[in-house]
């Protein structure tokens, strides 16, 4: 079986949204893995070298569905992390063709030049996101208005507090009913709330990892202890949370 040997650090910058990621960089070090975001990566300087089930996939784009053993070679790469239940990725599929959550697939040249525009040309890994988003949802990147800001804010409180609103609150908050509130939550977002909260927790993790040590951080924004944490950063991304940390702009 076919594996890559892959030794140098990561080099780069990361940004995170709810539901999304951007690396921006070139790849380093990592075993074979899995995560439970869809990976959308794209080689700069060379084609990319991804090894599946002792494979060896090549090519200028490759989508990587969550849940697929892969390995990463080394190189000058954009990568983008997609959760699963994303308005995005129904369009990026349309797209695309990326109906397989079973294998590797080559992405439409067109969307790998979009991504990698938008890396060039905004000032920072978050607009690039931003620019990302807004050009496949076809529409204008949708303003946080106050009735999101209550809802967001509330949420964000729950994960520093340890505690948990019920649904039928936050649908106050917004005078909807639960029902309805689920659906303007995810049209608002991108993601259904269930989603949202889980990326939330990972965001304010390492918000407060830069004002006190890890394993506070962990505890604090809701993990029941630093290894926990740990272990749900490698799930999502295939790489460890420090070497998020360390590219985080």
């Amino acid at each position: 079986m076919e594996t890559l040997i892959t030794q140098q650090s990561w080099a780069g910058g990361v940004s995170l949204s709810a539901g999304i990621g951007l690396f921006y960089g070139t790849s380093g070090d990592n075993k074979p893995h899995k995560h439970w975001a869809h990976q959308l990566v794209v080689g700069l300087d060379a084609n990319l070298d991804i090894i599946v089930d002792g494979i060896r996939h090549k090519g200028d784009g490759l989508w990587i569905p969550a849940g697929l053993s892969h390995q990463l070679g080394h190189g000058k790469v954009v990568s983008l992390y997609i959760d699963p239940t994303h308005l995005l990725c129904p369009t990026l599929r349309a797209s695309s063709s990326l109906a397989s959550d079973k294998s590797v697939i080559l992405v439409h040249p067109s969307i790998a030049a979009r991504l990698t525009s938008c890396v060039y040309q905004a000032d920072n890994l978050q607009s690039a996101l931003d620019a990302f988003q807004a050009h496949y949802q076809q529409s204008e990147k949708i303003e946080i208005n106050d009735r999101l800001l209550r809802v967001l804010s509330r949420l964000k409180q729950d994960v520093i507090d340890g505690s948990n609103s019920p649904l039928n609150d936050l649908a106050g908050l917004v005078c909807l009913s639960p029902s309805r509130f689920s659906h303007w939550f995810k049209e608002q977002t991108g993601l259904p709330l269930r989603s949202y909260k889980k990326w939330l927790k990972l965001i304010v993790c390492f918000e407060l990892s830069r004002q006190m040590p890890l394993a506070v951080a962990a505890v604090s924004a809701g993990f029941s202890d630093q290894a926990h944490f740990c272990r749900t950063v490698t799930q999502a991304f295939g790489v460890s949370s420090r070497t998020i940390m360390r590219l985080l702009t």
